[in-house]
């Protein structure tokens, strides 16, 4: 009998295609774990990738610094160690295979940059490799890339950190308050040295003056820097202001004081900074405190076409005082920014001009220090001798 009833019809038509639905939903799943995968695996391989490289340069870095201060390659292998370790790497905190770290030095290699080069001496460089391969450092195991055969991950890093090329002007304060005593009070000379007026054309006091003071902390930074392997170029300006003596003065009368005097140029002359700032005994020392003149005159010694565009460049900046003539010192201490000029301050013995010191070194990234006596200053001038900068060349 023929079947008339359209609804068995459609019913009869439909049942080749039972089925489809659940292939196409088992596509769609494989899509939606492949889409899984690359979201959160891909995702966590970047975090531990990014994780291993931070842990690799700082551990680096700390061992470059170690090893400027102390000169000892165990010293320094146990100190990018140790920071390793408190840079946990998926959680964990991780350590070296032998012979993932290697002293040796980096040198410039032309139109390439600067290469590492294994085990030669004087060490001023480290390299290290960190590898999370199952042998020193266990792997990472993935989430859901295991269904696909990937069980684990294990990145390597290497980083290269060393202390490169550096160039230091020291720019100090030869104002006439150098020649004070170091009780702190203006016009309060040195035993042996005549009392205001007569003292005011005095020479500094080979022992008890301010600038006597500052000669001994000065001899801390080149005895530190002739012990290293590692020699920066040194420069030095001394400053005060522009100054013509009156017929009042005799027999100094007419005589020129300049704002800044370059004693040494920019170079590999350590040694010869503090004959330099010892000759200032021999003659009179006058002239107020225009600090931006100072400042100014270090930046373009340090942004000459002579000099090095790759070598981290510092300015030390010394004064017993508040700048009490020429332009504002942060207009330069911008200026030293600008060009990524480094600018450590030293306050000795003056509260007056401990704010402005601050701001000049927080605005270039420097350090400040306040002295109020001899030995801090001394300190103040061992510690910037360590403040050579560790760069990351890879």
């Amino acid at each position: 009998m023929k079947n008339n009833n359209p609804l068995q019809k459609l019913t009869n038509r439909e049942h080749p295609r039972r089925g489809a639905m659940v292939v196409l939903l088992a596509a769609m799943m494989s899509l939606f774990i492949i889409g899984v995968v690359f979201t959160v695996d891909v995702a966590y391989m970047q975090l531990v990738r990014t994780e291993v490289r931070i842990a690799a340069d700082a551990s680096a870095k700390a061992g470059v610094e170690n090893l400027l201060r102390t000169e000892d390659g165990n010293s320094a292998q146990l100190a990018a160690t140790r920071i390793l370790g408190l840079n946990k790497v998926a959680g964990i905190s991780r350590t070296y295979n032998n012979g993932d770290i290697v002293l040796g030095k980096v040198k410039e290699n032309g139109a390439n940059g600067w290469q590492f080069h294994a085990n030669q001496t004087p060490y001023n460089a480290m390299e290290v490799t960190l590898r999370l391969d199952d042998n020193a450092n266990s792997s990472v195991p993935l989430f859901f890339a295991r269904y696909f055969g990937q069980n684990n991950y294990t990145p390597t890093h290497k980083s290269v950190a060393a202390n490169l090329v550096h160039e230091i002007v020291l720019c100090i304060d030869r104002s006439h308050s150098m020649c004070f005593d170091l009780s702190g009070d203006d016009w309060d000379y040195p035993p042996g040295i005549p009392n205001y007026p007569a003292g005011y054309i005095t020479p500094p006091h080979a022992t008890g003056s301010r600038w006597a003071k500052l000669d001994v902390a000065i001899q801390a930074i080149e005895t530190k820097n002739q012990a290293r392997s590692i020699e920066p170029d040194v420069g030095l300006i001394t400053w005060g202001s522009d100054l013509t003596l009156g017929w009042g003065w005799w027999p100094y009368s007419g005589r020129k004081f300049n704002a800044v005097s370059i004693d040494l140029s920019l170079g590999k002359n350590i040694d010869q900074v503090n004959s330099k700032i010892a000759d200032r005994y021999g003659d009179i020392m006058m002239g107020g405190t225009n600090m931006y003149a100072g400042i100014d005159a270090a930046i373009d010694m340090l942004t000459a076409s002579s000099t090095n565009s790759l070598a981290q460049k510092t300015i030390i900046l010394m004064s017993d005082g508040a700048w009490n003539t020429g332009s504002d010192p942060l207009i330069a201490a911008q200026e030293a920014a600008n060009e990524n000029i480094t600018i450590h301050t030293v306050s000795f013995l003056s509260v007056a001009n401990q704010g402005v010191m601050q701001s000049i070194a927080t605005l270039t990234g420097g350090k400040s220090y306040s002295a109020t006596d001899a030995a801090q200053l001394q300190a103040a001038f061992e510690e910037l001798a360590n403040e050579l900068p560790i760069v990351l060349i890879d």
